[in-house]
């Protein structure tokens, strides 16, 4: 299918450890637009250092360096509206698919938006094996064609999960590699998916919204980063960035009778969500009649790369910056009154074995394909991979279908028995659910820090509770450089004085985020009594 305080600056160091790169390793320069140049298509980290250092011993201004990486060319694209299957090496060394889909409109001399798409099921022990059929049978790409967006679509799987840091980190470094091949428009990146897609996008909002402009949601739940993922996840922060959320309310997983209560606990925090239910179960084809709105709000939802005011909550500094503020350190003082912790509870009621089958399975009845670790049904009664699921309690199980229909017959806290075919005999297991218990949907196992900063004609107010050291990221479109920048804590003055750009600190930064909007000059670092 065809688809249409201080200033941070420049370590020692690091200068000496160029200096030398540039002695030994590269021939003499051809002007700093030409090393500029090189250095934005550099790959290799070594070839990047050099570059980077002996555009720095060149000395531009730093205006004209920020001119040219605002300008900067992309390459024609071959064959566009098709498809193209690639591999990325993750930190964990394992190489794992990923499908990029340009549109048949692009244009290199254009910002393009850009669809960041995540599946659902990503806990499942394999990769996907076809990642180019998923893509061809998706609507949210078929929505990326429409648009004339490019669509991205990472793939993960248990270990690379969502919430977990090789899959965060695989995503991020996926958006950045599209941004250095193609004419992003870094101010229209949205995030979208379903069930543990939709989960993401409410996880990456509350934890890392700075490459993205809104967040599409569809049948997922916003605590599931935490639970599953141990992630520190903070509803106040959904409102830094749009969300667009649906539930369905005969949803087996996720249903709105429950979700609904999680939502509205995050628009009472703050969270900028556009929410909305509907009849249906946990099936996309049950949320296709919202395909058309997501277009509209994704399209009415650019990014704004200057807030003119964050609220942030972090427990730690990993995930401690929204744009232009970072948390830097969580301090063990006493809660400021205006921070609350914003949380709901929900009843576990739901029906859980504790395995993945193997839907490859061909055969009579179910194949375990794995045995989910914890403190599971499978895990207590022996269920082993391998395992085929032919009985449960009086029931025949001939298919998934009719183990689902079994689940409907039990609830928490009974009994059960499953038999299995193992090594050519029938085999009975004994097995009991879990009783009813009501959880919390974010951990909360460490103190949180909360700011809210605001800024305005070269002054930053900021209000901490347990925050004992914050960032000021500095753009010039945020502030005048020929005048002071004041910044007061609590309405006292904690900086006040000229802000110096950084050329170092500007290459850097892009080099890490690839971001032609947010090309930011310097950082102030406030610490706190």
């Amino acid at each position: 299918m065809r688809f249409q305080a201080h200033a941070v600056g420049r370590p020692a160091t690091l200068m000496l450890f160029c200096a030398v790169l540039l002695a030994t390793t590269f021939p003499a320069s051809a002007g700093w637009e030409e090393d500029l140049d090189a250095l934005l298509g550099a790959d290799d980290v070594a070839e990047r250092d050099g570059l980077l250092a002996r555009v720095l011993d060149e000395g531009p201004d730093w205006t004209e360096v920020a001119a040219r990486i605002e300008g900067m060319s992309f390459p024609e694209v071959y064959d566009p509206g098709v498809p193209v299957l690639r591999t990325t090496v993750c930190i964990d060394t394992v190489e794992r698919p990923w499908v990029l889909v340009v549109p048949e409109t692009y244009d290199p001399e254009i910002p393009v938006p850009l669809l960041v798409v995540l599946h659902g099921g990503v806990g499942t022990a394999d990769v996907a094996d076809d990642p180019l059929g998923h893509v061809e049978e998706n609507e949210l790409a078929w929505l990326a064609e429409e648009q004339g967006w490019i669509a991205l679509f990472p793939f993960g799987q248990a270990g690379a999960t969502w919430w977990d840091e090789v899959g965060m980190a695989n995503i991020r470094n996926l958006i950045r590699t599209a941004k250095r091949e193609l004419n992003v428009d870094d101010d229209r990146v949205w995030m979208a998916g379903f069930s543990d897609g939709a989960s993401a996008g409410f996880a990456h909002a509350m934890t890392g919204p700075d490459d993205y402009a809104a967040f599409v949601a569809l049948n997922g739940h916003m605590g599931v980063g935490s639970l599953d993922g141990d992630l520190a996840t903070y509803a106040p922060n959904l409102a830094n960035t749009p969300t667009y959320a649906t539930t369905t309310f005969d949803d087996g997983v996720y249903p709105s009778a429950k979700m609904r209560a999680t939502i509205r606990m995050a628009q009472a925090a703050g969270g900028d969500i556009l929410y909305r239910e509907m009849k249906g179960e946990h099936d996309f084809d049950d949320v296709r009649d919202e395909i058309p709105g997501v277009a509209r709000f994704l399209d009415r939802h650019p990014r704004d790369p200057f807030p003119t005011t964050i609220v942030w909550e972090t427990a730690g500094k990993e995930f401690g910056r929204c744009r232009w503020f970072a948390i830097d350190e969580v301090t063990r003082d006493e809660a400021a009154p205006w921070h609350q912790d914003h949380n709901a509870a929900l009843v576990s009621d739901r029906i859980t074995v504790g395995f993945q089958p193997d839907w490859d399975y061909e055969g009579a009845g179910v194949l375990i394909d794995l045995v989910v670790e914890g403190d599971y049904p499978a895990q207590n009664m022996g269920l082993l991979a391998g395992d085929v699921i032919v009985g449960a309690d009086a029931m025949d199980v001939p298919d998934m279908d009719a183990l689902n229909e079994w689940k409907g017959t039990i609830e928490r806290g009974d009994d059960f028995t499953l038999t299995v075919e193992r090594d050519g005999e029938n085999v009975t297991l004994f097995g009991a659910m879990p009783p009813p218990e009501n959880h919390f949907i974010f951990k909360r196992d460490r103190p949180s820090a909360l700011a809210r900063a605001s800024y305005s004609a070269n002054r930053v107010d900021v209000d901490v509770s347990r925050v004992g050291a914050f960032r000021v990221v500095v753009h010039p479109d945020m502030f005048r450089l020929d005048e002071d920048v004041v910044i007061a804590v609590g309405g006292e003055v904690v900086y006040d004085a000229p802000v110096e750009p950084d050329l170092e600190y500007l290459l850097g930064n892009f080099l890490e985020n690839r971001d032609r909007t947010l090309l930011f000059v310097a950082e102030l670092a406030i610490d706190l009594p």
